[in-house]
């Protein structure tokens, strides 16, 4: 019996460092996914503004409301980008929207990876009956 004292000490310094790192990425996978949920939901919130906006303020009103989707939820985006595109397919007038941001990983160097950049993409037709 006297053979196995201090095995449950080893144990625990063996297997907390890798509990610890598995937790930090946990963390880190949850904080990307939340992101990129966020990103597509900018997108889509901008798309919708914008394709139901007149012409000369359509990137603005897009931009606009996609910055104010991302800080209502809070989001966790360093450097966030909108880009918005009008564009004719097959005799249809659309518009396009680009959101892209560098993930924040404060906190999570421990596990050594890049800061990762998400995009997301959106678009909709323009709406015929919107104001002029």
């Amino acid at each position: 019996m006297s053979s196995n004292r201090g095995s449950m000490v080893v144990e625990s310094v063996i297997l907390a460092p890798v509990f610890v790192l598995f937790l930090v990425f946990v963390t880190f996978a949850g904080r990307v996914a939340a992101t990129k949920h966020e990103l597509n939901l900018a997108a889509d919130v901008a798309a919708r503004e914008a394709s139901m906006s007149r012409s000369g303020s359509m990137i603005n009103s897009a931009v606009e409301a996609a910055r104010i989707s991302m800080l209502e939820h809070r989001s966790s985006c360093r450097s966030f980008h909108t880009r918005v595109k009008k564009s004719i397919v097959s005799g249809v007038t659309q518009v396009e929207v680009v959101t892209s941001c560098r993930v924040d990983i404060a906190g999570l160097s421990l596990l050594g990876v890049h800061t990762p950049t998400l995009k997301s993409t959106s678009r909709e037709v323009i709406d015929v009956y919107r104001h002029p």
